[in-house]
């Protein structure tokens, strides 16, 4: 039972600790907080926020039922205060007992029966939210054919021979394949040098046995495995939980596992908090009204996402052969819900704006008329040039060109090839009928 001054006040914030209060099971001495500094994770000298811990109450009988262990401790108390035999000032001070209770009680089980052990309790399980994961070396790794997108995955690790393919360092033997230790004829340099090169490979090969330890230890040769550990977190932290694992080997697995999973449950608490903050703005204040209002939600954006005709519209608001071919479509649609079978005018496509040629090279040798029509059919100068000419030269070769011919010469869309043949023709430039 503890002493009255040593639970008087929580170590951290000196407030008188009252009961439930916590008692940290792995510090020695044992150490006792309040619960306000518990909730908040406080943490000093060797005390550690994830400690094993033990929730102390005293309201639990220890003989017999209408008798707590706060009772007993009182009842001890006040009889070395007040002496064996004043029952009627113990009772007094207990408030809750009778002095024939409490001496009767007393007698039983203090006087009576001294040398009777306390009543044993089963520990409650400690155990920690979120759980860490121990990563255990498989009994029975996978076996990949070699060459397959598994194999490729180990890393080249051989279940059969518990080894990988390439090693760490892997060309180290070919520093001291040809070295040899002469009996007579070397001095001690030479000597030196060659027995500094084996120290090097001893300790490559120690690095080699470090590395392996901590694949095995972590079991990182089941690759699938880590990989679905890693998709346990949050999305938002998974790029975090990657770039934290090269630190892993300065951790135990287990303080390892327990910082990830406090990222992640703390990237949990802030999603709940932009979900309460939400129902809050929003005027909620009742878990079932924010199923309702998730579900609405829900169907409100399905229906946003949805295409309406009238951005169609909106989007063509400037162009009146869009707006013409919607109320057309508009028309044509409340005719088919009439049983009235009509096709539906498709929306035409939005005209490209005119190309900006000032700059480009070649702008300067264009006439006026011919940098209007680079610009509409959006041409640049120079190609508008080179399909002039060619088109000019098939013409006089043979006294006169077809549209149809103008666009097997240059590989360009139909209606810029007809514009420039059009533009051609009434420039006189080309003739389409033989002079």
């Amino acid at each position: 039972m503890m002493d009255e001054e040593d639970t008087a006040c929580c170590p951290k914030c000196t407030t008188s600790l009252t009961e439930p209060f916590i008692l940290c099971t792995q510090c020695q001495p044992n150490i006792h907080l309040c619960l306000h500094c518990f909730a908040r994770g406080v943490e000093f000298g060797g005390h550690e926020s994830n400690h094993a811990y033990a929730i102390c109450k005293k309201d639990f009988p220890v003989f017999e039922s209408q008798w707590s262990a706060q009772d007993e401790e009182r009842l001890l108390s006040l009889v070395q205060e007040n002496g064996y035999g004043n029952w009627r000032d113990v009772s007094q001070q207990m408030k809750n007992k009778s002095s024939s209770e409490c001496e009767k009680h007393y007698n039983q089980w203090y006087i009576e029966n001294p040398h009777q052990a306390l009543p044993k309790f089963p520990e409650s399980k400690i155990t920690y939210h979120p759980s860490p994961i121990v990563f255990k070396l498989s009994e029975d790794p996978p076996r990949p054919a070699e060459g397959t997108a598994l194999s490729i995955d180990m890393a080249g690790y051989m279940a059969a021979r518990g080894d990988f393919s390439i090693e760490h360092d892997n060309f180290v033997e070919l520093e001291l394949q040809h070295i040899e230790f002469e009996n007579d004829g070397e001095n001690q340099l030479e000597e030196d040098l060659k027995t500094a090169v084996i120290e090097i490979y001893n300790t490559c090969l120690k690095e080699r046995q470090r590395r392996k330890k901590i694949i095995r230890d972590y079991g990182l040769i089941n690759y699938r495995k880590l990989m679905e550990t890693s998709h346990s977190y949050e999305r938002s932290i998974r790029h975090i939980v990657d770039s934290l694992r090269v630190f892993m080997r300065l951790q135990s697995p287990m303080q390892s596992d327990m910082y990830l999973e406090s990222l992640n449950h703390e990237q949990e608490l802030k999603n709940d908090i932009r979900k309460l903050q939400e129902y809050r703005e929003n005027g909620l204040t009742r878990f079932r009204h924010m199923k309702i209002y998730s579900m609405l939600k829900s169907r409100r954006t399905v229906t946003q996402n949805k295409r309406h005709l009238l951005k169609d519209i909106l989007s063509h608001i400037q162009d009146e052969s869009a707006c013409q071919s919607w109320l057309n479509r508009q028309v044509a649609l409340d005719n088919v819900s009439k049983g009235i079978p009509l096709a539906l005018p498709a929306a035409p496509r939005k005209s490209a704006p005119p190309l900006d040629i000032s700059g480009l090279p070649g702008q300067e040798k264009l006439s006026q008329k011919e940098r209007e029509l680079c610009a509409s059919v959006r041409l640049v100068p120079e190609a508008f040039s080179g399909f002039k000419r060619v088109l000019m030269s098939e013409c006089q070769r043979a006294g006169c060109l077809k549209l149809a011919q103008a666009r097997t010469l240059i590989k360009i869309d139909v209606n810029k090839t007809r514009k420039l043949y059009d533009y051609l023709i009434q420039e006189g430039f080309i003739n389409k009928d033989p002079i």
